[in-house]
């Protein structure tokens, strides 16, 4: 270690000690050949070094105690401490490893007759760097920490680093024992506190998770507490060699499956179960890792430790060793599903089950092969397909619950939560909520906050569909705080936080936050974990707010990319049609949007809603009545005087399956109509009916869609006065306006041209001659001539190509 510097107040300490044996137990660069090198100085004696111990006096020929120097060699199988030693008078100084072994050491100590100064009294202290190093020791101590290589050997880092972490690997941390290494490399990762803390599954007991960790014995120049009692590394600048070199090392134990299992249950006995796993995985040991991930959650695992946990463990298990455990398939299947990969979710299950796994009526029947943990996993699954529950299916699948054991929180709750999809997509609002508050009380049980904040995401989304504002914020701040309570990173569930917060804000007015995540956040979206409910909100309200905010194309772009995403789902492929076709609608192009429509195949035509009756009151299947909603609002603007068109919109208006949100869009349809038909009283009662709502439940959402109707209700004095005559109304118009919803450029110049020339000035854009718009119309030539006459006056043009600029300029054709 260099020259020799004198250390006064160890020496007089060793050699005051009480005890004929003074032990200095400490590795490699601790100062012990110092120190014996410095007393043989002082004493007058020589140092031995051997495995062999200093020789004294024959028994009895002398009375005078006898002081002797054993250095014992590294990597030696040293004698035992001489008898004259352990039981008489004469003296012994000793300097050896931790890992080497000296016969009689436990029985000196035993007796009494042996003093053992480990690491930690070899450190020096403020006071010997202070005399040593005078002004400097501050420095010093700050690089050194006061381990004796580094303080005497001042050029410790600077040197090459594969010096220093070579000398750690080999003579600090390759006898260090397993659990000793474990905890030293924990307390070298600054969230160690908060991982082994908060992503235990509450199936472990608390006893198996110690608050305090003991510092490594063998090396407190590497740690030591500091003011509050927490472990800090002492020589700061050797954190990262020596995270290097523990890594090093540990690859190396691994390698050998009895210091694997020390390793991997030193990791679970800190909660830390995500690197207990890998270390079992490292050293082949698949069928202990299997266990672990079974006892914290197996496919649930996801929810207690997160995505990229998750990935990794899945990962480290060998295909071979996965396919053949049930448990492993349905963890692999889960994160396909996650990823929004249902078509590889469904091969897993075949290449482990058979085609069987994949025919409901079999793994549902009350003859059912398959596991209780298989069925229950197979119904979520239902889940993502965006599977019809048939009232048998349901039945059957209720019956499942009972096998489940009353503490198995997760089972129950994620049965409910299964269920609750399909209560959702039946506009079954009441139910959906009943078994949605049972999903919560097992997934707070089962201390499960991320499928909390599913559940509370589900009721989030149940309020906004409903129109009710108000409620959805609550729920959406309740699920903020589940998602604060992760202790990992979960990148689309705070993807999907921030859409329902930006689709609460929609509802309030604020349509921006909206069109500016699903501009910028779409393909991480539709990348991710997608539930049919909350595709079609989706779909919904970002269709809707990029059509108002950004454009048409905008909207029919982030349309068509979802077509692709859900290429191979046909149900899917309705659902965006439906809202292309509302999109048109909205940009005046109603031609477009009856082509659109008219290429939707099913039961649900145009033919189909005019005939009303009791099957229109009576739709029931999502897809099925929103086509009939979005038919409807074709009627209306093409023919709002037609007979009975009323009593169509009324019988829409009493299907008990719309929801809240649809029937205030109904309610406007009808008021425009009644007012068309020169019905201003009726008119007034509905919109003061369907603004009543609105202020009730906090949202203008509903009001803002239909503007397109909208505007000419308000522009009547007869009706826009009478609404103004209420404060909570004219709160409500005041809002739609400051929103930019109401009374823009576009919707002004669009209320100057008269319907007839508003049909006309869309059928040129779209190409017709006017002998092909006189023909559609009706009309001879001369009279569409002059409707153009009138539509180039009002709009400053003197050519139909002009006219068709300006008009799409001022957003009159989408």
């Amino acid at each position: 270690m260099g020259a020799l510097i004198d250390r006064p107040e160890l020496i007089a300490g060793i050699l005051g000690a009480r005890t004929p044996i003074v032990i200095l137990d400490a590795p490699a660069g601790m100062g012990k050949s110092s120190v014996l090198a410095l007393i043989a100085q002082r004493m007058g004696a020589d140092v031995v070094r051997s495995p062999q111990p200093p020789t004294y006096p024959a028994d009895g020929s002398t009375t005078d105690t006898v002081l002797r120097l054993w250095d014992i060699p590294p990597y030696t199988a040293p004698l035992a401490i001489p008898e004259s030693c352990v039981s008489g008078n004469h003296r012994l100084i000793i300097a050896k490893r931790p890992d080497t072994v000296l016969p009689g050491q436990a029985r000196a100590l035993a007796y009494g007759q042996a003093t053992l100064i480990g690491s930690e009294g070899l450190m020096m202290s403020h006071g010997e760097l202070e005399r040593l190093f005078g002004s400097a020791c501050e420095d010093v101590a700050e690089k050194s920490g006061g381990w004796p290589l580094a303080v005497f050997n001042t050029r410790l880092f600077e040197g090459p680093p594969d010096v220093l972490r070579a000398f750690l690997d080999a003579e600090v941390l390759a006898t260090m024992p397993d659990e000793e290494l474990v905890v030293l490399q924990l307390m070298l990762v600054e969230t160690v506190g908060r991982t082994s803390a908060a992503t235990r599954h509450p199936s472990f007991s608390e006893s198996h998770f110690p608050t305090t960790s003991p510092l490594p014995l063998t090396a407190p120049f590497l740690m030591r507490p500091d003011g509050t009692g927490r472990p800090t590394l002492v020589v700061a600048g050797v954190r990262d060699v020596l995270r290097e070199a523990i890594d090093h090392v540990m690859e190396r134990r691994l390698r050998n499956a009895g210091s694997a299992k020390a390793i991997a249950e030193a990791y679970r006995a800190k909660g830390l179960v995500v690197e207990a796993i890998c270390a079992f995985q490292k050293a082949g040991l698949f069928d202990n890792a299997l266990r672990i991930f079974q006892d914290a959650g197996g496919p649930f695992f996801l929810y207690y430790f997160g995505p990229q946990a998750f990935d990794t463990v899945l990962a480290g298990f060998p295909l071979t060793f996965s396919i053949q455990t049930e448990v492993l398939v349905l963890a692999k299947a889960l994160q396909s599903l996650k990823l929004g990969d249902i078509a590889r979710a469904r091969r897993l299950l075949i290449d482990r089950f058979g085609d069987i796994a994949n025919d409901y009526t079999q793994v549902f029947s009350s003859r059912s092969v398959f596991s209780r943990q298989f069925r229950a996993f197979r119904l979520v699954m239902l889940l993502y397909e965006d599977y019809f529950f048939s009232e048998e299916l349901l039945e059957r699948a209720y019956a499942l619950i009972a096998e489940f054991p009353v503490e198995d929180h997760l089972s129950r709750g994620s049965f409910y939560n299964s269920v609750l999809e399909f209560y959702i997509r039946n506009r079954q609002f009441a139910a959906a909520e009943e078994v949605a508050q049972r999903a919560m009380f097992h997934y707070r049980a089962a201390q499960a906050p991320l499928l909390a904040f599913y559940i509370s995401l589900h009721q989030t989304l149940i309020r906004l569909m409903m129109g009710d504002a108000l409620a959805a914020r609550r729920y959406a701040t309740q699920s903020a705080a589940f998602i604060a309570e992760l202790p990992f990173e979960s990148p689309n569930d705070a993807r999907l936080q921030v859409l329902m917060d930006a689709c609460v804000e929609y509802e309030a007015g604020r349509a921006e936050p909206l069109a500016r995540f699903l501009n910028l956040e779409i393909d991480g979206f539709a990348h991710g974990e997608i539930w049919p409910s909350l595709l079609e909100f989706a779909l919904h309200y970002g269709s809707q707010a990029l059509g108002e905010h950004f454009s048409t194309m905008a909207a029919r772009s982030f349309l068509d990319r979802w077509r692709v995403y859900q290429t191979s789902n046909g149900q899917f492929q309705a659902m965006i049609s439906i809202r292309e076709a509302a999109v048109l609608q909205n940009a005046n192009r109603w031609q477009e949007a009856a082509d659109t429509l008219v290429a939707i195949s099913g039961r649900v035509d145009r033919a189909f809603v005019l005939a009303g009756g009791e099957p229109l009151a009576r739709v029931q299947e999502r897809d099925e009545l929103a086509l009939a909603l979005i038919w409807l609002r074709q009627l209306v603007y093409e023919a709002p005087q037609r007979p009975g068109l009323d009593q169509l919109v009324t019988t829409i208006i009493g299907n008990m399956n719309l929801t809240d949100r649809q029937r205030m869009s109904a309610e406007i349809w009808l008021a425009y109509v009644a007012k068309r038909q020169r019905n201003a009283t009726q008119a007034r009662a509905v919109l003061q009916k369907t603004f009543g709502d609105c202020a009730r439940l906090g949202t203008i959402a509903p009001l803002a869609e239909e503007r397109v109707f909208l505007q000419e209700l308000i522009d009547n004095q007869r009706i826009g006065g009478f609404l103004s005559t209420v404060t909570g109304n004219r709160q409500i118009l005041r809002k739609l306006r400051d929103s930019g919803r109401l009374d823009n450029q576009s919707t002004k110049m669009a209320n100057t041209l008269s319907r007839r020339e508003s049909k006309i000035l869309l059928m040129i854009s779209e190409g017709a001659a006017n002998k092909d718009v006189a023909n559609t119309l009706g009309l001879s030539e001369a009279t569409v001539k002059f409707h153009l006459g009138n539509v180039y006056r009002k709009l400053g043009c003197r050519s139909r190509q002009e006219a068709i600029s300006s008009a799409r300029a001022l957003g009159l054709l989408g």
